[in-house]
C-alpha cells in the first residue's frame, strides 16, 4: 500500500515544474525556498523508483549555498553519484574544499569512473563540467601544496573547455609557468572547434592580453585579435568587421580595464593604472600596488578599511593593510598583517614578496631573502621574485649569486619578449625561447667555474629586455667593478624603457638610471660623457641631490673646481645628510685652497719709508719725508705693533 500512495502521490506532482521552481529561487538568491523545492523533487523521483543525479545536484547545491558543508557532501555521497555523475562529483569537491578537506576532495575524484573524466568531442556539456572537475582538483592540489599538479589539471581544463577564463585566471595568477610556455598554451587551445567566429577572436584576445600583464607595450591592433598558435583557422576566417566589432564590445568590459592596469603598471605608469581601474573592489592588489607606489597613503588607509570592513575573510583585505603600514614605515606592524593574509591564502606569492619588503626596508637582508625565496618557489615561472633575490644578493655583496638569479629573471622575462614578437610564429617562437632559456642556463652553469668577476654578466647582456631588471643588474655590476657590462646594461634598460621614444623623453623615475650610467661612464674615464647623463637626470629631477653631487664629482675630475663647489652646495642644499658630497665638497676646497693660498689668500699691503730713532721727536711733522734711515739703529717697540688678518 505505500507503494501505491507513494506513486499516485508522484502522479500528482509536476516534478519539471518543481525544478524550474528549483532554479528560478536559486537565481534569486532564495536559498532555503530552492532547498524545499529541490528535496521535493528528489523525493518524488526516489518514490518512482529513478536515480536521478541532476535532482541531487540541485538539492546538494542549495544545500552547499546555506553553508551545510557536509550536508550537501552526504546527499551525493550517500547516492555514490560522485561515481558516475559530473556534477554531483563536482558539487561535492566544492563542499570539500570549503570545509578545508582538500585530501577528502580528491579522494571523491579517484573514486570516479575514469571514463567519466575523460573529454568529448561531440559532447561540449560534457566537456565543460569536466573543466569544472578540474578546476577543483586544481584548487585542492594547490592547498596541498602540489604545484605542478595543479598546473596540469588547470591546462587540462582549458584544453577541454576553451571559455573557462576561471581556469585561464588561476593558471596565470600561480605562475606555475614560465611566459613562454603560457603563450604556447594559448596558441594551442581549440578555440575553432569549440567557439564560433566571433567568440573564438574575443577569446583569443582576452587570453593573450592577460598573458601579457608584464609587457608594457600595447599590443599592435593587427596582432592583438589574431594571436599565434596552431589553431588559426576561426581567426584566419574573421572579417575586419567582425575584429573591430569584438574589439569595441572588449575595451568596455571590466576584464580590459584591468589588463590595461596591470599593463600600464608593468611600464610604471602608476597613475594612469590606477585611473584605468574602473571600479573600486575590482582587482584590490593591483590598485593597492598602485597606491603603494603612488604613496597616497590616506587613500590606502581608506580602501584597507573598506576592504577588511567588507570582506574580512578575503586575503586580500589583509594585504592592503600590510602594505598600508609598509608605506608608513611600521615594519613590524606590517608584517603581522601580511601574516595574516599569507595564513588565509598560502600561494598568495605577492604577500611573500611585501613580506621581504618589510624586512628589507629594516636592512634584513637574510630574512628578506628568504621571503623571496619562498615567492619563487610559489611564482616559478615569474621573474620579479629572481629578480629581488638578486638584489639582496647584492647587498650582502655576493656578486655571482646576484648575476645568477638576474640572469634567471631576465631569461624568464626574455622569454615572454620573444614569443610576443614572433607574431604568427609565435608558438614555435616560445618553444624556441624556452629552448633558449635552458641553453642559456647551462653555458651559465659552464662559464661560472670559469669565469672571473667580469664574465659573470655576459648572459644578463645577452639576454635581458625588461627595464628594472636590466637597472638593477647594471648596479650590480657597477658594484662589482664591471664598468663595461655595469654600462651596457644600464643602456639597456634606458631603450627598454624608452621604447620607441627618443632618450631624453623617459619618465622621471628613471633618473636613477641616467645617474647610474653616468657613473659607469666615469668610471671608465670618460668625466665629460658622465657629465651629459647626470644632466639628463637633473632635467627630470631638478631637486636630486646625488644628481648634484654625481655631477660636482664629474666638474671636479674635469678641472672645473669652482663649479664642483656650486654642485656640491646645491646637493647639500638638496640633502644636508649626504655624507659623499660633503667629503667631496672638503676635497674641492681644500684643492682650491692649495691652488689659490699663494697669490690671494694674504694680502700685500705697502708700508711708508719710517726713519726711528732715539732723538726722534715726539711730533711726526718734525721728521724728514725723505730721511737717510740707512746707518740708524732700529730701537723699535715691538710690543706696541700688531697686525691681523681676521
Amino acid at each position: 500500500m505505500a507503494k501505491s500512495v507513494s506513486a499516485a502521490t508522484t502522479e500528482c506532482l509536476n516534478i519539471d515544474f518543481m525544478r524550474s521552481l528549483v532554479k528560478q529561487y536559486s537565481e534569486l538568491g532564495q536559498w532555503t525556498s530552492a532547498l524545499f523545492w529541490a528535496d521535493v523533487a528528489a523525493a518524488a523521483c526516489s518514490g518512482m523508483g529513478q536515480a536521478s543525479g541532476d535532482d541531487i545536484w540541485l538539492l546538494a547545491s542549495a544545500m552547499l549555498a546555506r553553508g551545510e558543508l557536509h550536508r550537501a557532501a552526504h546527499a551525493v555521497t550517500s547516492r555514490a553519484l560522485h561515481r558516475r555523475h559530473l556534477l554531483c562529483l563536482g558539487v561535492v569537491m566544492r563542499a570539500y574544499l570549503a570545509a578545508k578537506e582538500p585530501a577528502t576532495a580528491l579522494n571523491m575524484m579517484d573514486e570516479c569512473d575514469p571514463a567519466l573524466l575523460e573529454p568529448r568531442n561531440t559532447d561540449q556539456t560534457h566537456n565543460r563540467a569536466l573543466a569544472g572537475v578540474l578546476v577543483w582538483q586544481a584548487r585542492a592540489l594547490s592547498a596541498l601544496e602540489r604545484r605542478e599538479a595543479a598546473a596540469e589539471a588547470l591546462a587540462a581544463a582549458l584544453r577541454a573547455d576553451c571559455a573557462s577564463y576561471e581556469a585561464l585566471d588561476l593558471l596565470l595568477d600561480q605562475h606555475a609557468l614560465t611566459p613562454a610556455q603560457e603563450l604556447e598554451l594559448i596558441s594551442s587551445l581549440p578555440v575553432s572547434s569549440q567557439l564560433g567566429v566571433a567568440e573564438g577572436a574575443l577569446v583569443r584576445l582576452a587570453y593573450r592580453e592577460r598573458a601579457l600583464r608584464y609587457t608594457p607595450e600595447p599590443l599592435p591592433p593587427s596582432s592583438g585579435t589574431h594571436p599565434p598558435g596552431a589553431d588559426t583557422g576561426g581567426g584566419a576566417s574573421t572579417e575586419a568587421g567582425v575584429e573591430a566589432e569584438v574589439e569595441e564590445v572588449r575595451s568596455r568590459t571590466l576584464e580590459a580595464s584591468v589588463g590595461r592596469a596591470r599593463r600600464l603598471a608593468a611600464g610604471g605608469r602608476w597613475r594612469e593604472a590606477l585611473a584605468a581601474l574602473q571600479e573600486p573592489w575590482g582587482a584590490a592588489a593591483e590598485r593597492v600596488a598602485c597606491l603603494v607606489e603612488l604613496r597616497r597613503s590616506a587613500e590606502l588607509f581608506a580602501f584597507a578599511h573598506e576592504l577588511v570592513d567588507a570582506y574580512p575573510q578575503e586575503w586580500t583585505s589583509w594585504f592592503a593593510v600590510g602594505c598600508y603600514y609598509y608605506l608608513i614605515g611600521k615594519s613590524e606592524l606590517a608584517r603581522r598583517y601580511l601574516s595574516k593574509a599569507k595564513t588565509l591564502e598560502p600561494g598568495a606569492g605577492c604577500v611573500w614578496l611585501a613580506y621581504g619588503h618589510s624586512f628589507a626596508a629594516d636592512n634584513e637582508h637574510d630574512q628578506a631573502m628568504a621571503a623571496y625565496f619562498k615567492a619563487s618557489q610559489l611564482m616559478s615561472g615569474c621573474h620579479v621574485p629572481p629578480l629581488y633575490v638578486g638584489v639582496e644578493c647584492s647587498l650582502l655583496n655576493n656578486p655571482p649569486m646576484c648575476a645568477k638569479f638576474l640572469a634567471r629573471a631576465a631569461a624568464l622575462h626574455a622569454g615572454l619578449h620573444t614569443a610576443e614578437q614572433a607574431g604568427p610564429d609565435a608558438g614555435r617562437g616560445a618553444r624556441q625561447a624556452g629552448q633558449a632559456v635552458e641553453a642559456e642556463e647551462a653555458e651559465e652553469a659552464q662559464e661560472e667555474a670559469e669565469a672571473e668577476n667580469k664574465g659573470r654578466w655576459e648572459c644578463v647582456v645577452r639576454c635581458v629586455q625588461e627595464p628594472h631588471v636590466a637597472h638593477e643588474a647594471g648596479v650590480a655590476a657597477f658594484a662589482a667593478g664591471d664598468y663595461r657590462a655595469a654600462r651596457a646594461l644600464l643602456t639597456r634598460a634606458l631603450d627598454a624603457a624608452r621604447g620607441d621614444r627618443p632618450v631624453d623623453e623617459v619618465g622621471a623615475r628613471w633618473a636613477p638610471t641616467l645617474d647610474a650610467l653616468g657613473h659607469a661612464w666615469r668610471a671608465l674615464g670618460a668625466a665629460g660623457e658622465a657629465l651629459g647623463w647626470h644632466a639628463r637626470a637633473l632635467a627630470r629631477r631638478p631637486a636630486r641631490g646625488r644628481s648634484h653631487a654625481a655631477r660636482g664629482l664629474c666638474l671636479a675630475l674635469l678641472g672645473r673646481r669652482r663649479a664642483a663647489a656650486r654642485a656640491l652646495h646645491r646637493a647639500l642644499a638638496a640633502d644636508p645628510d649626504d655624507v659623499v658630497a660633503h667629503a667631496l665638497l672638503d676635497a674641492v676646497l681644500d684643492r682650491l685652497h692649495d691652488d689659490h693660498a699663494p697669490d690671494e689668500e694674504i694680502p700685500q699691503f705697502p708700508f711708508p719709508e719710517l726713519n726711528i730713532s732715539p732723538a726722534a721727536p715726539a711730533t711726526p711733522a718734525a721728521a724728514p719725508a725723505s730721511a737717510d734711515v740707512t746707518g740708524a739703529a732700529d730701537v723699535t717697540n715691538m710690543a706696541d705693533m700688531s697686525m691681523s688678518f681676521d
